[in-house]
C-alpha cells in the first residue's frame, strides 16, 4: 500500500493467493515506525468542481491539494487500498481482489472478412450515458497498416452484448454500410470524454495517436497526438489538424479531465526520458529509458505545456548490489484506463515483460519484441498526475482466458500475448474494466486483437481485513473538513460473529469526538455495496475537522468509505469518463 504499508510495517508485503483467488498482502506491525519516502502522490476527476464542500487538512508532509472543492451532488470515496486517504492501520492486511473475466470474451470479437476491423480491435474507450454504454476503438482490415486505424464504434444496453451500427458516415470499400464514424483522417489509439463544460459542439472530446505524422523517436520530432471534438461522437474534427499539439513526442493512450484541467497521458521511451535504474549500461534499443507513464495538463485543450510529469515507471533491475542483470518490465501505454472519481483516480497500466536479461555484457543488439507478453496492472492517483501501485507487483487481470479469443489462435500454446488497457467504468453495481487481448507475436502493430470484460463489485478492487481474526484492528483516515451537510457511508461485508464500529475522531487523531462514539451509534451491522452509518442524535456528519477510525473483529472486510452531501441526486459512481 505504497507510503502508509512502508511508514507503518517493518518488513516488506509478502504474497500469497488465498483459496478464493484473491492476492493476499500480508503485514508485521512494528512497534517503531519506520520512514520511508514514497515514490508518488495523486488526485483525478472528470467534472469541474463549483462548491467548497470537503477540505483535507493540510499538515506535515501532507499529500494532495490543500484545498478540495466538491460539485454538487459528488463524493469523496476513500478506497482501503488508497494509503493516502486511509492514513493508518493496526493489524490489518490489504487483499486486493482479483476480476471476473466474462464467460463470453470476447464482448466484441474482430469482424468477418471485408468488416473495417477483420484484423483488430482494440484499446476501446468506453461511456456510460444514460442508461446506454457507447464504446469507440481503433478498427483495423487485414492487410492495412496499425497506423492507418479508423474509428469503429459499437452500443450497448447492458455493456455486454454489443452491436455495431451502420453509421453511413464512412466510406469503406465502395460502401457506407459499417460502423465507422466520421473523422478526417484514421487514428492508431482512441480516448474519449465528455466535457460537460464545453460548447454543445465540443461536448465530446477524443484523443489519440494520428501516426500519419510519425517520423521517429527523438527530442526533436512533432508530436503525433491529436484531439477530435464533437457534437454527438460520431461526427469528429480535429481541435488543430498539424503535428505538435504537445511539445515532446509521445504515444498518447488517455485523456481525463480532473478539478476543471485537461490531462493528456501516454508513455515515452529514450532519448525523451532516464530514470534512475532504468539506463541498460550499453545502450541498446530502449535500454536508455524504456516505455515511462506521462502525463501533460493544461486548463484548455488547445495549449498545452512544455513540460510533462513522469508520472509512473517501473524499475527494471534490483536495487541489491549482489544481483546483477535487467528484467526489462516496462509501463506499457502509460496509465491509459482512468476510472476518474472526485478525490482519486484509479488507472491502470501495461504491465510489459520482456526476457530477463542476465549477462550485461551479452544483451543482443537486435531488439527481439517476439518474446515480449503484456498482463494489466493497477495505479492509483490522488493529484491527477502521480500514480503509485497500491500492491506492488500485483497483475490486476493476467493472461489466461484470453490464450483462446481469437477464433483463428483458439488451439494456440504461445502465451506471449499482449493485453491492451481500453476502459474502467463504474456503473451500477460493478466496476467494468474493457481491454483487448492480442494474439501472440509479440508485435503489437502485427497481430489481431479483440475486446473483452472483466468487471468487479462496485469498487471491491481491494479490501481491508483482520491478521488474525482473534484480536480486533482499525484503520484511520486522513483528517478532512467538512463544510456542507455530508454523509458517511461504508462498502462492507459484515458476516455473522463480526462487527464494524465507526468513530469520529479529532484532526489529530487522538480523541473520540462528542456524539459520535460505540455508545451514541456508528454501528454497522449490515454487508452491503453502499450502507449508511448513523449515530442516534446526528444525522450528518459534524463540521469541522475530524478523522474516521474503522474498527474491525472477526471477518468483516472493508472495501471503501463514501463521504456524500445530503442533497438529492447524489452520484454514487465517478464522473462519466471514458478510458
Amino acid at each position: 500500500m505504497g507510503g502508509m504499508l512502508r511508514r507503518f510495517f517493518v518488513t516488506k508485503p509478502y504474497r500469497r493467493f488465498s483459496g478464493s483467488g484473491r492476492l493476499q498482502l500480508i503485514f508485521e506491525p512494528q512497534k517503531q515506525s519506520q520512514q520511508v519516502n514514497s515514490p508518488v502522490r495523486i488526485t483525478s476527476v472528470v467534472i469541474v468542481a463549483v462548491a467548497s464542500t470537503l477540505l483535507p487538512v493540510a499538515s506535515s508532509g501532507a499529500r494532495g491539494p490543500e484545498v478540495v472543492n466538491v460539485a454538487k451532488g459528488q463524493q469523496d470515496v476513500f478506497f482501503a487500498f488508497d494509503d493516502v486517504s486511509i492514513e493508518a492501520t493496526r493489524g490489518l492486511k490489504l487483499e486486493m481482489v482479483v476480476a471476473e473475466k466474462h464467460p463470453n470474451n470476447p464482448v466484441i470479437p474482430r469482424g468477418k472478412a471485408g468488416d473495417p476491423d477483420s484484423s483488430r480491435a482494440s484499446m476501446p474507450a468506453v461511456l456510460y450515458e444514460n442508461g446506454r454504454w457507447r464504446m469507440w476503438y481503433p478498427a483495423q482490415p487485414i492487410g492495412s497498416s496499425w497506423y492507418h486505424s479508423r474509428v469503429g464504434y459499437a452500443e450497448s444496453e447492458d455493456g455486454i452484448t454489443w452491436r455495431k451500427p451502420e453509421l453511413g458516415l464512412h466510406e469503406y470499400r465502395g460502401s457506407l454500410r459499417n460502423n465507422l464514424v466520421k473523422s478526417t483522417r484514421g487514428i492508431s489509439t482512441v480516448s474519449v470524454i465528455v466535457d460537460n463544460d464545453a460548447p454543445p459542439d465540443r461536448r465530446y472530446v477524443l484523443a489519440g495517436e494520428d501516426m500519419s505524422w510519425w517520423r521517429t523517436w527523438s527530442l526533436t520530432a512533432p508530436c503525433t497526438t491529436r484531439v477530435d471534438t464533437s457534437p454527438d461522437g460520431l461526427h469528429w474534427k480535429p481541435l488543430r489538424d498539424k503535428p505538435g499539439l504537445l511539445s515532446q513526442m509521445n504515444e498518447t493512450y488517455v485523456i481525463y479531465k480532473f478539478q476543471g484541467q485537461y490531462h493528456i497521458g501516454g508513455h515515452q521511451v529514450s532519448p525523451l526520458v532516464r530514470l534512475p535504474l532504468q539506463t541498460y549500461p550499453n545502450g541498446k534499443v530502449h535500454m536508455l529509458g524504456p516505455r515511462t507513464a506521462v502525463v501533460w495538463r493544461s486548463p484548455r485543450l488547445d495549449r498545452w505545456p512544455l513540460e510533462n510529469t513522469k508520472a509512473f515507471f517501473k524499475p527494471m533491475r534490483s536495487s541489491s548490489p549482489f544481483r546483477k542483470g535487467w528484467n526489462g518490465e516496462q509501463v506499457h501505454m502509460g496509465v491509459a484506463a482512468i476510472n476518474a472519481y472526485r478525490n482519486v483516480c484509479l488507472g491502470v497500466y501495461g504491465q510489459w515483460h520482456h526476457p530477463p536479461i542476465e549477462d550485461e555484457d551479452g544483451w543482443q543488439d537486435k531488439y527481439d519484441g517476439g518474446a515480449v507478453s503484456c498482463d494489466l496492472g493497477l495505479v492509483i492517483s490522488n493529484d491527477g498526475l502521480h500514480f503509485r501501485e497500491p500492491a506492488p507487483g500485483y497483475t490486476l487481470v493476467a493472461r489466461d482466458q484470453e490464450l483462446r479469443w481469437d477464433r483463428d489462435h483458439r488451439d494456440n500454446k504461445k502465451t506471449n500475448i499482449m493485453l491492451m488497457q481500453g476502459s474502467m467504468v463504474t456503473a451500477g453495481k460493478r466496476t467494468h474494466l474493457f481491454y483487448a487481448a492480442s494474439t501472440p507475436g509479440g508485435n503489437v502493430a502485427a497481430v489481431h486483437a479483440n475486446i473483452g470484460l472483466a468487471t468487479w463489485p462496485r469498487d471491491r478492487l481491494g479490501y481491508l481485513s483482520l491478521i488474525d481474526e482473534r484480536t480486533t484492528g482499525q484503520f484511520v483516515s486522513r483528517a478532512v473538513e467538512s463544510k456542507s451537510r455530508m454523509k458517511l457511508f461504508v462498502n462492507a461485508d459484515i458476516p455473522d460473529g463480526s462487527s464494524l464500529q465507526v468513530y469520529l475522531l479529532d484532526e489529530h487523531g487522538l480523541d473520540v469526538l462528542q456524539h459520535y462514539d460505540a455508545t451514541d451509534g456508528g454501528k454497522v451491522k449490515n454487508s452491503g455495496l453502499d450502507v449508511a452509518v448513523a449515530w442516534k442524535d446526528q444525522q450528518t456528519l459534524p463540521k469541522g475537522r475530524f478523522k474516521i477510525r474503522c474498527e474491525l473483529t472477526g471477518k468483516a472486510k472493508v472495501f471503501a468509505l463514501y463521504l456524500r452531501e445530503t442533497r438529492p441526486s447524489t452520484s454514487r459512481g465517478p464522473a462519466a469518463a471514458g478510458r
